[in-house]
């Protein structure tokens, strides 16, 4: 009996001896949790004091002008050729920055093609990205109109007025469908 005691006191002590040697080892830092923290407290300072644009007052602008265009194209009226202006670019970039409700020292803008007809496309981000979306404009009556900015497949109710050419966009979205123009 005696020796079953040394036993069992010799464990204890072990035992004990062993769980407070790991409770007094330091935890190790949780670097990446406290890297994510960081960035989100900082992404929250950026967020809180950027200006939040008034997309759909944009979009309501653009489909005043959609509407006004396709009343006048439903009227039979011979249609002039565009007669290009001296910078068109520049133009092209003020409706780009009215589109966006971005201002106009804040777009990168590349013109792919500025055809006769009066349509034109090119590639536009804002300064300082690396990354771009597809624009596609029509000039009516002597005014750029924005039909598209995006990556993705275009609304038909947006390119088929402004007859942008089915060389830069063969398909465009009808409803929750993808179409071929």
């Amino acid at each position: 009996m005696a020796r079953q005691f040394r036993w069992w006191l010799v464990s204890t002590l072990l035992l004990f001896v062993l769980v407070a040697a790991g409770c007094q080892r330091a935890a190790t830092p949780d670097t990446q949790a406290t890297v994510q923290a960081m960035v989100a407290a900082q992404m929250a300072t950026l967020t809180a004091k950027a200006p939040t644009p008034d997309y759909a007052a944009t979009f309501q602008a653009q489909a005043t002008q959609i509407a006004a265009l396709q009343a006048t194209i439903a009227a039979p009226t011979p249609l002039l050729p565009p007669t290009p202006t001296p910078d068109e670019t520049t133009a092209i970039r003020n409706a780009l920055a009215a589109y966006l409700a971005w201002p106009p020292s804040q777009i990168e803008m590349e013109v792919g093609e500025i055809r006769p007809d009066g349509t034109a496309t090119g590639v536009v981000r804002r300064v300082g990205e690396t990354m771009g979306a597809a624009w596609f404009a029509a000039k009516v009556e002597s005014v750029w109109l924005i039909a598209y900015v995006g990556i993705g497949v275009p609304p038909c109710d947006r390119v088929n007025p402004l007859h942008i050419p089915t060389e830069w966009v063969d398909y465009c979205q009808q409803g929750n469908q993808t179409i071929r123009r």
